[in-house]
């Protein structure tokens, strides 16, 4: 018995409904763990019914159905599963609405309650196919899950997992290159599910209430939910569009003065200094570490786009004098390529290593220097301030 949502069996998918950055319905049968993991989360703009078609390699007699529910503090608890055939007709072969984190639908002349699929668990919901459906999940070309209901959140599976053996209508050479597939899948995919995901947690709190991911810039929202900023964003438009103000995506209470949601600097320091002390580990090596856009505009959360401005009101003049006043202050310190600067080694341990970090300052330090020095957010060498965000990171 093989699950034929394996990648090396080369399944297929497709949901017309847009889903959330990096929780695409694509991860669902991905052939990266890390991917994998992650699951699927519609965009949250998007209410039930979501419909998601999965497309076999050959037709199936199918097993048994595994679905987990629960992506972070996502879950949907209504389900149904149709079945297509050769005929291309589906069919409703099962329905349930249930509490847990999961559901497993299986056939009810092969199991039962006292004698559940291999690998069941009390977490799951045990349901049955329909008696009247057995002609289209005994021949199963695709399915098509349907989410139909969900616990006061968006649409969202994290794995989906379709078991069962090629239908009888399948030829020996079609039977056999499955098998060799579904061999050689076997092994790499229990290897991959290692402890590194055990034993490096991400704190609940560094993490998107609504997308579960590590946040950037973490915006605390009036109803007291924590979001990252681009997320945030990516609701303000989607609302704009469809000419609404911008609101709490959580309640629907529009944005005031007074209600507007506000960047967490002090959540927003804790997530820098764990990035920066766990920059090594390949679970974050993707996130960013920099403060604000390129792009040099902000979205001010009430709608209207606002471009960055400087505060030149002491400079009563143009940008030169602005400029020929910052050089004259007694603050100012100008600095120039210096060849005894090395920038292949660290200035306060003088190691030399192959990744180094940079400081406005243009001094290079290694990470256990640069941790030291964070502390007080000043250089060592020439005592300027410097931000967390400003900090770069250089493959010498």
């Amino acid at each position: 018995m093989w699950n034929f949502l394996n990648s090396n069996l080369h399944p297929k998918v497709v949901c017309k409904s847009p889903s959330t950055d990096g929780y695409e319905v694509e991860n669902l049968i991905s052939d990266e763990y890390s991917k994998r993991v992650r699951g699927f989360i519609a965009y949250p703009a998007i209410k039930p019914p979501v419909e998601i078609e999965f497309e076999f390699i050959c037709p199936v007699n199918i097993d048994h159905i595994n679905l987990n529910t629960v992506v972070g503090s996502q879950k949907c608890n209504g389900i149904e599963i149709y079945a297509r055939n050769e005929i291309l007709t589906h069919t409703l072969i099962c329905k349930s609405v249930f509490d847990k984190m999961g559901i497993i639908f299986c056939n009810s002349r092969k199991y039962s309650k006292t004698n559940p699929p291999e690998g069941y668990n009390n977490n799951y919901e045990l349901c049955f196919f329909r008696s009247n459906a057995f002609r289209s999940f005994l021949n199963a070309s695709s399915i098509k899950i349907v989410i139909f209901r969900t616990d006061k959140s968006v649409p969202c599976l994290r794995s989906v997992e379709v078991w069962g053996i090629p239908s009888k209508s399948c030829s020996q050479v079609t039977i056999n290159t499955i098998t060799k597939l579904a061999t050689k899948s076997l092994t790499p995919n229990v290897a991959t599910i290692s402890t590194p995901m055990e034993e490096f947690k991400i704190p609940e709190d560094f993490k998107d209430d609504l997308t579960c991911n590590i946040m950037s810039i973490p915006m605390t929202l009036p109803s007291g939910k924590t979001v990252d900023q681009s997320t945030l964003e990516k609701h303000i438009q989607n609302e704009t569009s469809f000419g609404r103000k911008p609101c709490d995506p959580f309640t629907g209470i529009k944005f005031t003065d007074h209600l507007k949601p506000i960047m967490n600097v002090a959540l927003k320091t804790r997530i820098d200094m764990f990035i920066l002390q766990n920059s090594h580990r390949a679970e974050i090596s993707n996130m960013g570490r920099t403060i604000g856009r390129a792009s040099g505009t902000r979205s001010d959360h009430v709608g209207n786009n606002v471009k960055r401005k400087h505060d030149y009101s002491d400079c009563n003049g143009d940008l030169e004098e602005a400029i020929s006043k910052v050089k004259r202050s007694t603050s100012f310190m100008s600095f120039t390529d210096d060849l005894s600067i090395d920038k292949n080694s660290c200035v306060k341990c003088k190691n030399k290593l192959d990744i180094l970090y940079k400081i406005p300052c243009e001094h290079y330090y290694c990470r256990v220097c640069l941790l030291l020095i964070c502390e007080n957010s000043k250089c060592s060498i020439c005592d300027i301030s410097f931000m967390k965000s400003e900090v770069q990171k250089c493959n010498l």
